[in-house]
Order: C-alpha cells, then sequence, then structure tokens
C-alpha cells in the first residue's frame, strides 16, 4: 500500500523546486545560453560550453553555483516522486504483467536518472570552473539525454496508467 503523503510530498517538492529553478535559472539566459542551463546541458562540443562558460565568467558563477546546488536539491524529490508514482501503478496491473513490469522498471530507471542527473551535473561544473573538453561535454549531453528520456518515460506511464485506472473505475461502477 502507498502512502499518498509521501507521494505528495514529492510531488510538492518536484513542483517547487521546477518553479524555483526556472525563476532563478533565468539569470543564466544570455546569447550563447538562449535556453539557460539547457544550453550547456546539451552542449555537446568543447567549443560550445567553452563559449558558456566566457559568457558565465565571475559575473554569472554566483548564480551557476546556486543553480546546480538547488538542482541537487531538486534531484531527490523528482527522483523518488517518480519511483513512488511508477511503483504504485505498477502493483495495480495485476492481469497485465508486461505493464506491471514496465513500471518497475521505469521505478528503477527514475532511480538512475537521478544518478545521470548528480553526474551531468558534476560534469558541468568541471566545465564552467576548470576546463571544457569534448569527453566531458559529450559525457554532459549523454547523462542529460538519458535523465530526460528516463524521467520522461516514468511521466508518461504514470499518466497513462492514472487515466487507465481512472477508465476502470469509471466502467465498474454500478449504474
Amino acid at each position: 500500500m502507498t502512502n499518498w503523503k509521501i507521494i505528495g510530498f514529492f510531488f510538492a517538492g518536484t513542483i517547487f523546486f521546477i518553479l524555483l529553478l526556472q525563476l532563478q535559472g533565468r539569470q543564466l539566459i544570455t546569447p550563447f545560453s538562449p535556453s539557460g542551463i539547457l544550453s550547456l546541458e546539451f552542449s555537446c562540443n568543447a567549443s560550445h560550453t567553452q563559449s558558456i562558460a566566457a559568457a558565465w565568467s565571475h559575473s554569472l558563477h554566483g548564480a551557476f553555483r546556486l543553480n546546480m546546488l538547488l538542482d541537487f536539491l531538486f534531484i531527490p524529490f523528482y527522483g523518488l516522486f517518480l519511483y513512488s508514482t511508477c511503483g504504485y501503478f505498477s502493483v495495480h496491473y495485476k492481469n497485465t504483467h508486461w505493464a506491471q513490469q514496465l513500471g518497475v522498471l521505469l521505478a528503477f530507471g527514475s532511480l538512475l536518472a537521478m544518478l545521470f542527473d548528480v553526474t551531468e551535473n558534476i560534469a558541468m561544473c568541471f566545465s564552467i570552473h576548470f576546463f571544457a573538453t569534448a569527453f566531458i561535454s559529450a559525457v554532459t549531453t549523454i547523462m542529460a539525454t538519458m535523465k530526460f528520456l528516463l524521467i520522461g518515460s516514468a511521466i508518461i506511464y504514470s499518466i497513462l496508467s492514472a487515466v487507465f485506472m481512472l477508465l476502470s473505475k469509471s466502467n465498474t461502477r454500478p449504474v
């Protein structure tokens, strides 16, 4: 049995940090990083990463550090929210083995997304505070891509599962 208070807590924290990161991350939007931190996450070559680092030099280093701190605080909220939600829905697929297995897989994929996010953040910090290389830029982009694919898959699974659960409950109600 899932405790909805725990899922609600992680959901509220996820929404709070999404809004806070959006607000705080606006400072990192420059001509070299039109999407803010996302521009750095998906900067797959060293020269582009170096141009972002140069644009953020000194004056925006504090904003970048704060964004990273907030993101590290955000990671457990979204990861555990998606883990709990996918796990909750997976146990409700009693007659659909593949959907149940998919939910378990995506629940653990949410935990893996957290690890990818931490690795990506460390690589971005290295690129900004030390130097950007093609390898570090590629690692950052690969980790960001894998993270977003896993998060997106978990969200889609959760939404579809909620819809199917609501539809199945409405079909079983007495008239």
